[in-house]
């Protein structure tokens, strides 16, 4: 073998023992790369989406915060819808008066995210209670994670 070779091939054998400890140790990385997610909408009403540390993997939190004073209709009410776009999955949150002073605020943790899919949070207010009649809609950027 020439030491040219020799070279090469102790290059290449480095470098593959040293991935192949990163992949076993997990020092590779993080699980997924998300993108996008955030807050939209104004700061009396917003839906918001990110991704936290869990206690064992990553996961991805749908929120939504409204402060619409106590000048609303006594039978307003909001809440939160959480979407995976991927597989039309929604999961919704139980109604809140939109008439209590202070922030509302909904929350809710999703474990163990599907990498690849895409995720979306959306704060829905029905001024006239549960029906969809003058209903406002906000919704989070979407998050791919």
């Amino acid at each position: 073998m020439s030491f040219i070779a020799f070279q090469r091939f102790f290059a290449t054998a480095s470098a593959t023992t040293f991935l192949a400890g990163a992949a076993l140790t997990g020092a590779a990385g993080p699980a997924a790369a998300s993108t996008g997610g955030g807050c939209n909408g104004p700061a009396s009403m917003q839906a918001c989406i990110t991704v936290i540390e869990g206690d064992v993997d990553e996961d991805v939190v749908f929120e939504a915060r409204a402060d619409l004073g106590t000048a609303t209709a006594p039978s307003c009410r909001l809440r939160l819808v959480s979407f995976d776009e991927t597989t039309g999955w929604r999961w919704e949150s139980s109604f809140a008066p939109c008439n209590r002073p202070g922030a509302q605020r909904k929350e809710f943790v999703l474990p163990n995210p599907t990498e690849g899919h895409v995720y979306r949070a959306e704060l829905q207010i029905l001024p006239n209670g549960k029906n969809y009649e003058f209903a406002q809609f906000v919704s989070s950027p979407t998050l791919t994670y």
